[in-house]
């Protein structure tokens, strides 16, 4: 009795941790560039059961099947698949439509990022919305005159009012992108300190931005069947209690 309890509990923490993850996708679906998460759970590993057989020999043991203590969280995998690209008309909305990820310079060092809703300062520079320096191949990306006006061609080049090629977006990928961890603001870094691979034929399109690729329906789908998992655990842990409470009130006097 007490085991199935443990079992009810583990499963209850394990729909509270996967509604956190859905509950997260939800609020990003509108979110440029978002990639949502999904929460891939396991079991324990079984024991074996085994009961000791005539006390007169000495270690020797009978099977009586394995044993199962729950279930985990296993792991939480991200999806990159390629989201739908949006019309905004911004200059400084810039969406990629082939696999990679902007560079971009933080405190913390470099960072990667799908969302190309980038502004410009006042001294020209490309910034992420929290006021990150965009990274060229060169450097941050600075346009001189940029009041003027500015084009970023598909390759990535961006050129001043005149047409001068002033840098190169510099974009990355990594051989295992399940390596890749969210740090937060749509940021991702490498668990394991996994070098980037430069990118050269990429496609960036100037005034458009990728949209997240998280489904509403799907995630509300998930949402419901956690919240049936969530309370089906909730109820065999209040009828366990109950046994256990009639059991040490009621039976325990006889």
């Amino acid at each position: 009795m007490i085991r199935g309890l443990y079992l009810s509990a583990t499963n209850m923490v394990l729909q509270r941790k996967r509604m956190d993850v859905v509950t997260n996708n939800i609020a990003n679906v509108d979110t440029a560039g978002y990639k949502p998460d999904k929460l891939i759970s396991r079991s324990f590993k079984d024991m074996l059961l085994s009961r000791v057989g005539d006390p007169a020999i000495v270690n020797t043991y009978e099977e009586t099947g394995p044993l199962n203590t729950g279930v985990h969280i296993d792991e939480v995998v991200t999806n990159f698949q390629q989201g739908a690209m949006m019309d905004t008309g911004g200059a400084s909305d810039l969406g990629l439509t082939t696999d990679g990820f902007f560079v971009v310079s933080t405190p913390d060092g470099d960072r990667y990022t799908r969302d190309g809703s980038f502004n410009i300062t006042s001294e020209g520079y490309l910034v992420t919305s929290d006021g990150y320096y965009v990274s060229g191949r060169e450097g941050n990306i600075q346009i001189p005159n940029v009041s003027l006006g500015f084009t970023v061609q598909v390759n990535g080049t961006v050129t001043d009012s005149e047409g001068a090629a002033v840098a190169r977006l510099r974009v990355v990928n990594f051989e295992d992108l399940n390596d890749l961890r969210k740090e937060g603001d749509n940021l991702y870094y490498s668990f394991s300190g996994q070098t980037p691979v430069e990118v050269e034929d990429y496609e960036v399109r100037q005034g458009y931005l990728e949209g997240s690729n998280a489904q509403m329906a799907l995630e509300m789908v998930d949402m419901m069947q956690l919240y049936r998992s969530y309370e089906t655990s909730q109820r065999v842990v209040r009828m366990i209690d109950e046994s256990l409470q009639k059991t040490a009130n009621e039976v325990g006097r006889v």
